[in-house]
């Protein structure tokens, strides 16, 4: 291995395995020289990635997806772009390269780093997210609006870092995305450390209340659960702490964690959580009625002033459901810092729901 791909390896996994940065199988890393970039296979754990985890990409090509004009059918789109993808890998075709491969190879730093942090998030997920972060970080920043991943989201990307580009003579470091995470890039990993560290020391100086304690899995609700779990043929475990208690004493402060922040939270938990008043039998009442409502059964159950119940196919899967919904509590707590939460819309749900890429994603975090 090169000393360039061992410290992508390194930060890879320094990033992957802390939850404040990573979760699941979200974010991605990437190397680049003039001929070939390294990313983050799609699928692929950042905690435990090696060598093998990243496909080597021809820089050429990826050049000419640039140039090129696609369907405007946004699935149909998205189909073509992850063939054009796949015929730039060098090497072993096996690999799915991140679907965000296109933007790691516009910028110029030899190293990119994206990630979902949960403090950031916290900003980006904010109604007041663009005003705090213009605030904070001025023309070291790029801010870009939310919009849907893949060759959209870079299209869009790559008209404003061109805008930025003429005003300041300058690429950004560290790009901003709404409802997403951020990119930060640099030609050695301990620069990238650097920008991480003042990005959150920036965002940190505006946080005027504690997050409270973690959550941790609770004897309660036992008797829902063995409902559940003998109605349903799934796996269910109760959680409790002091942030959720927050969020479920009622209908109202669940309604500030009640849908999706980000993509992430979609493909790993939906994007919609139930409250439930109820206990015993009815709890399984309020899950079929919500099925029927959303078309999914709900993976995560608020009782209330009793705490959350997860519930998923099998115990990797809930432990995934229950770190995607607490990072949510998280983004919900930080937010009121910034004006509140802002979660996605209906529209925006549904493309990421109905997106082959991300229905990827899922099936290979459900893998026992």
């Amino acid at each position: 291995m090169t000393s360039n791909l061992n410290d992508l390896v390194k930060i890879s996994q320094k990033y992957g395995k802390d939850p404040d940065y990573v979760i699941a199988g979200g974010g991605n890393t990437s190397y680049k020289n003039n001929d070939y970039l390294w990313i983050k296979a799609s699928g692929t754990s950042l905690a435990t990635i090696t060598e093998d985890g990243f496909a080597k990409m021809d820089r050429s090509c990826l050049n000419k997806i640039a140039e090129k004009k696609y369907s405007t059918d946004p699935l149909k789109r998205e189909t073509e772009i992850k063939e054009e993808l796949h015929n730039c890998i060098v090497g072993d075709k096996s690999k799915r390269p991140s679907v965000e491969t296109s933007l790691h190879n516009l910028l110029e730093k030899s190293y990119v780093v994206h990630t979902h942090p949960t403090l950031i998030n916290g900003l980006m997920c904010a109604i007041n997210s663009k005003e705090v972060t213009n605030e904070l970080f001025g023309n070291e920043a790029l801010y870009v609006e939310y919009t849907d991943p893949g060759y959209v989201l870079f299209k869009l990307i790559e008209k404003r870092i061109n805008e930025y580009k003429n005003k300041f003579k300058k690429e950004p470091q560290i790009i901003f995305l709404e409802n997403h995470g951020v990119f930060v890039s640099a030609d050695d990993t301990r620069k990238i450390d650097k920008i991480y560290s003042e990005i959150n020391q920036k965002i940190n100086s505006r946080i005027e209340t504690p997050l409270p304690p973690d959550a941790n899995s609770t004897p309660h609700l036992e008797e829902e659960i063995n409902i559940l779990e003998k109605k349903t043929g799934m796996m269910a475990r109760a959680y409790t702490s002091e942030l959720i208690d927050l969020y479920v004493k009622d209908a109202t402060s669940f309604s500030k964690v009640n849908t999706a922040f980000t993509p992430d939270n979609i493909v790993y938990c939906k994007a919609h959580y139930l409250f439930s008043e109820n206990q015993g039998e009815d709890i399984y009442s309020d899950y079929v009625d919500f099925e029927k409502k959303y078309g999914y059964p709900p993976r995560v159950i608020a009782v209330k002033e009793k705490g959350i119940i997860c519930i998923d196919e099998n115990e990797k899967s809930v432990n995934t459901v229950n770190e995607v919904y607490l990072d949510i509590l998280k983004i919900s707590f930080f937010s009121e810092n910034f004006g509140g939460p802002r979660f996605m819309t209906e529209k925006q749900i549904e493309f990421i729901d109905n997106w082959e890429v991300e229905n990827y994603r899922r099936k290979i975090a459900k893998k026992k």
